[in-house]
């Protein structure tokens, strides 16, 4: 549990680090004279780099001590972060932002999952979901921690200051942990080639499914929290850290609380139905799809927060099971690398929406934002296929496979 909460830590900087890009959209447009599509290739560039790289980072979580690399990973990029405060145009922001932060975080997620995998057992899905919280954790308070800094300093850049040498001391904190933890230290001894590990994912149905369904997720995630702030700052002539602060928070704070609740029910309730988490994220996606159609045409500032706030729900119940029912079909010796091969086809679908986002907002302006924040409600309808085709064909026979496997 100690090694949980460091990890929650170092999720939650990773976190902020992370969306701090899409709050800060207005000032950092204005200063450095960037368009709609400039700024949607910035929050696209992260993707594309982060699916480059990210299969290649889950093979090493496989394979090497996970706490050294998650530790040396958080020092990298919170010097990667410092450093875009320096930024003074788009290619050396694109160059920082989208690429030298990135590289390092790719590290984090796959081997950070496993690690958490490893030492839980029969508290996977509430330890899962506690880690998956700090994630939603930094969105939340992203929104805020934007509007205050803007409040005491004079530039955007200081949030980019502040944030990385917060990361680069935690860091530095969690590698004297892991010298002092005397528990279970996970290193992969067998080494499982390359060839088991693509075999592991892509000779599973059901992970695969699972894996589409988690793509549509990040693909509505990150569509959501590149251009939220902007469109709702736009739409109600709000300021940035105003419209940061509630686009963020309601969706994740919502989120947050949710997960956590799933987090427990999950584990109440998956020993008596194993498929309960594919019932479970079905659910969440059907109540999600109509939440980013409102979000998208709510009148009213009260609409859109609710909307906000339900999405938030659905998606935190969501997040608790994402990983944990993949990892139901597959074996622990694989999981960083397939959560790594996920990861890759997440990035590259991702990286679509907020590039076409700022494409229909740079043409029809805010009716292009509307139009683009309810595609990804309609999105949803192929995370639904996917799960029920995993829940009434596939599920039970890579749950038979494995066991075979293991024993």
């Amino acid at each position: 549990w100690t090694l949980l909460a460091f990890l929650c830590g170092l999720f939650l900087v990773y976190t902020v680090d992370r969306a701090i890009l899409g709050v800060l959209a207005i000032p950092i447009q204005e200063e450095l004279k960037l368009s709609d599509v400039q700024f949607g290739l910035l929050s696209s560039g992260i993707f594309w780099t982060y699916a480059i790289v990210v299969p290649f980072a889950g093979l090493v979580g496989d394979r090497f001590n996970r706490k050294r690399l998650i530790g040396w990973a958080a020092i990298f990029w919170s010097v990667m972060t410092l450093c875009a405060g320096f930024a003074n145009g788009f290619i050396t922001l694109f160059l920082l932002v989208s690429v030298a932060v990135v590289i390092p975080q790719t590290l984090y997620s796959p081997t950070a999952n496993a690690l958490i995998s490893e030492y839980h057992k029969e508290t996977r899905t509430i330890a899962l979901s506690c880690h998956q919280a700090a994630y939603y954790t930094g969105w939340f308070v992203s929104g805020a921690a934007v509007a205050l800094v803007l409040s005491l300093c004079d530039s955007w850049r200081w949030t980019y200051f502040i944030f990385g040498g917060v990361g680069i001391v935690l860091g530095f904190a969690f590698l004297l942990f892991s010298k002092s933890d005397n528990s279970q230290n996970v290193t992969s001894a067998a080494k499982p080639p390359i060839s088991d590990s693509l075999k592991a994912f892509f000779c599973c149905p059901t992970a695969l499914l699972c894996a589409f369904a988690y793509i549509i997720e990040v693909f509505v995630g990150y569509g959501y929290s590149a251009w939220g702030p902007k469109f709702i700052a736009k739409k109600f002539n709000l300021t940035p850290g105003a419209a940061g602060t509630g686009v963020m928070f309601w969706h994740y704070a919502a989120a947050f609380a949710a997960i956590l609740a799933s987090g427990w029910l999950t584990d109440r309730f998956i020993k008596r139905y194993q498929r309960f988490r594919l019932v479970f994220m079905l659910a969440t996606q059907f109540v999600a799809a109509p939440m980013l159609v409102l979000f998208a045409f709510g009148p009213t500032l009260a609409s859109i927060w609710t909307a906000a706030a339900v999405f938030g729900l659905s998606r935190g119940a969501y997040g608790a099971n994402q990983f944990a029912a993949i990892f139901d079909v597959v074996d622990s010796r694989y999981r960083a690398g397939t959560l790594g091969f996920i990861n890759v086809l997440a990035g590259l679908i991702g990286s679509l929406a907020p590039i076409g986002i700022g494409y229909l907002s740079q043409t029809y302006g805010n009716c292009g934002f509307e139009w683009g924040f309810a595609s990804l409600g309609v999105s949803f309808i192929v995370a639904i296929a996917a799960l029920l085709i995993a829940h009434f064909v596939t599920y039970k026979r890579d749950l038979k496979k494995k066991a075979l496997a293991q024993a």
